[in-house]
Order: C-alpha cells, then sequence, then structure tokens
C-alpha cells in the first residue's frame, strides 16, 4: 500500500471538492490496488476520500480481507450484502456532497484516468453532485516519483545514451569488416549490452532502416529484417532502465546516415525534428514558474514546427508520453498529446516525460527523441539532445 490518502486531501482541499470517489471490480482499478494492496476483491467496491475521514463501501464477502488493520487504521468499513443496499448505502454517504472527484475525462480522450463505469458515475450526477476528473490525484499519487528514482533515470539515461552510441559505431565497424549489418543483429547488440549494465527492459530496441522508419512501432525480428548498408538512414529508438524496483526508463531515438554525405532532404527533415524540440522545451520554461503547463499545449508548439515546413501530415502521434516508475517506459501521467488525445493534466514537479516528434513520410521515416524530468520545479533534460544527424563513416 504506497498511495498516501495525505496527496488525495490535500488535491481536495485545494480543488474545494468534498470527496474523491473511486469505483472498482475485481482490481480492475489499480489505485484500489495502491491504496489496499493487492486483495481478492470479487464485488464492487466504492472508495470515498473526504478532506477530513476515507471509508469504503464493500461487500460483506469482501469484508474478511478488508477487515484488517492496514486497511481499517485508514478506512472505516460500510459493508452492504445487496444491491439495494449498496445503493442504498451510496445515497447515505455522499448525501452531502456537492461537488467530487471521480476517475473521468472529458469525452473518455485520457484512457489511463477513465477508469469509473458510466452507471456509477451517472448515479452519482443524479443526485445533484457536481462531477470532475481526478486526473490530476491520480499523476500525483502514481507518476511523480522521489529523489532515488530520479537518480536511477539519470543513470538509465548515461547508460542508454553510451550503448547508443557503440551500437553506431558497431554498425560502421560491422560493414567495414564483413561488408554487412542488419537491424536484427544491431537490436540484440544493444539488448546484451542492457543485460551487461544491469538494466532491464519490455520489448526489444527499435532498429529501422529507411522506409522500415516509416512504421514508428516497426521491430526487427530474427525472421524478418533488413540488411544495412552504404547510404542508408538508421533510426535507433531504445528504452531501459536500472534492474531496480523503483528504476525510471530512459527512452531516446537517434538518427544516423551511413556514409560521409547526409543528403540534403534527411538533413533539413531532422533539424526541423531538432527545432521542434527546442521550442517545445522553450515552451516549457518560458511558462512552467508562472502557470500550470499542460501536455497538450507542448504538443500544439511542437506539432506547430513539423506542420509549418510542410511535414505535418506524417507526424502521426502524440509528442511524448509520461515517463514513471512502470513496468514500460509509458507511464500513467500527463502525456504531451493534442493529437491521439486532449491531455489536459499538468506537467508537475517529480515527474518526466518524452519529445519525440516524428516524420513517417513513404520515402524515409525519422524520429528524434529525448527525455524531460521536472526538478525543482523547472524542466531539465536528462537524456541528451542529438544536434545533427550521426555520420557513420566507412573511410
Amino acid at each position: 500500500m504506497n498511495y498516501p490518502i495525505s496527496i488525495a486531501k490535500e488535491e481536495l482541499e485545494s480543488r474545494q471538492a468534498d470527496a474523491w470517489i473511486i469505483v472498482d471490480y475485481e482490481n480492475r482499478n489499480p489505485s484500489i490496488t495502491g491504496f489496499l494492496g493487492e486483495k481478492m476483491l470479487t464485488r464492487k467496491i466504492i472508495m470515498a476520500i473526504e478532506k477530513a475521514h476515507a471509508y469504503i463501501i464493500c461487500h460483506s464477502i469482501d469484508k474478511v480481507f478488508l477487515d484488517v488493520p492496514s486497511v481499517t487504521d485508514r478506512f472505516e468499513l460500510r459493508v452492504y450484502n445487496n444491491w439495494h443496499e449498496m445503493l442504498e448505502l451510496e445515497k447515505q454517504s455522499f448525501s452531502g456532497y456537492q461537488k467530487v472527484l471521480m476517475d473521468i475525462s472529458e469525452h473518455g480522450l485520457m484512457p489511463r484516468v477513465s477508469l469509473a463505469d458510466y452507471g456509477s458515475v451517472k448515479f452519482v450526477e443524479d443526485m445533484g453532485i457536481k462531477i470532475e476528473s481526478s486526473c490530476n490525484i491520480l499523476q500525483k499519487i502514481n507518476a511523480a516519483y522521489d529523489k532515488e528514482s530520479y537518480e536511477l533515470q539519470l543513470e538509465a539515461c548515461k547508460k542508454t545514451l553510451m550503448i547508443k552510441d557503440e551500437a553506431f559505431a558497431l554498425i560502421g565497424s560491422e560493414i567495414k569488416k564483413n561488408g554487412r549489418t542488419d537491424e536484427y543483429t544491431i537490436q540484440q547488440f544493444i539488448c546484451r549490452r542492457f543485460k551487461e549494465e544491469g538494466m532491464t527492459y519490455d520489448e526489444a530496441p527499435i532498429v529501422a532502416i529507411g522506409k522500415n522508419a516509416s512504421n514508428p512501432h516497426y521491430g526487427p525480428s530474427e525472421s524478418i529484417y533488413s540488411e544495412i548498408k552504404e547510404g542508408d538512414l538508421v533510426l535507433i529508438d531504445m528504452w531501459a532502465k536500472m534492474d531496480d524496483p523503483k528504476g525510471v526508463y530512459a527512452d531516446i531515438t537517434w538518427m544516423a546516415y551511413v556514409g560521409d554525405e547526409i543528403p540534403e532532404e534527411m538533413a533539413k527533415r531532422f533539424m526541423v525534428l531538432k527545432n521542434a524540440i527546442d521550442e517545445g522545451f522553450k515552451f516549457i520554461q518560458d511558462n512552467f514558474e508562472t502557470r500550470s503547463v499542460m501536455g497538450y499545449e507542448v504538443d500544439d508548439v511542437v506539432r506547430k514546427v513539423v506542420n509549418d515546413n510542410g511535414y505535418g501530415q506524417y507526424f502521426t502521434h502524440r509528442t511524448g508520453h509520461n515517463i514513471a516508475v512502470d513496468v514500460s517506459p509509458h507511464g500513467p501521467g500527463a502525456n504531451i498529446d493534442n493529437y491521439e488525445s486532449h491531455d489536459t493534466r499538468a506537467l508537475i514537479e517529480g515527474t518526466s516525460f518524452s519529445l519525440e516528434p516524428g516524420i513517417y513520410a513513404p520515402d524515409f521515416g525519422m524520429r528524434s527523441e529525448t527525455n524531460v524530468a521536472i526538478v525543482n520545479n523547472q524542466p531539465v533534460i536528462v537524456a541528451g539532445r542529438q544536434q545533427n544527424i550521426i555520420k557513420i563513416s566507412l573511410k
């Protein structure tokens, strides 16, 4: 049980809300597990956190797993047997509320937040209670991390950048030595190096040349891959964290060209992506101290640079995703997104995210990616910045 009730109570105070109401069935809502730990809950559960009190409406069968000090020291149990009793308990419990927070988002556009079912929301709404999104409580509770995790993130970023350099160097040495290499060989080299450096990852990295890189989620396999040769543009997207429960991912994408003269169009597109990241980061810097900066706003700034340079139709995903203490690099906090969704969550202290615009044109694909952390209420680039396409010389 890692989720502190105090954070929720502070948010309720600042939002002038009476309670945060969390509904769940069979541990589908991670907040329930976060507050209660792993328990065999088989019936509907309603958790309500008020500014000065917290309680759980639960079925009598589930009470046996909840009637323990680790739960009852923090939550009062209000027990029902049938659905009539459950609804009556809700009516009685919610009767004094004017405004509550629930796990919803406007038009369902933030799937990580939209966990409350329609019927439960409608029941509260029909009582005349105003409902607002709990999105910022959720982010503070499950996306923000501490100094120890930040240090582990910095270590992961340092090692990932080092392995990236080794991978591009290997491409050059293999082609010089053997006349060839391929995407899968380089991918597997990166995987081995992650393990050697005490790192872990959920999926193997992306190594993609030319048109393969036009698919943002292309990945070579043992049976499907392309050779890498002189004249190829190579994208490497790699992500890993230190093998520690508190580890935070590094997630970077860099570009290289096999040869000494980078074609003009490749260089041009890369500079568009570089400038887009620069503008996005500058926007955060310029505004963070004076107001809340929302994820969708940063996406707009970055996307405008790509659009204004004529490549907007080829930028087919959000600008970035949250990075947290998680089993994958895609965390539960604010995404940099006004494309796939409309992310109205603010960028907050102790969280991080990627900035990764891409141009996925039919002739070749390209992406540049770094990671930003909010530290001491300032944005900090923690995963390096590529300034130009790397030249892999074969001379």
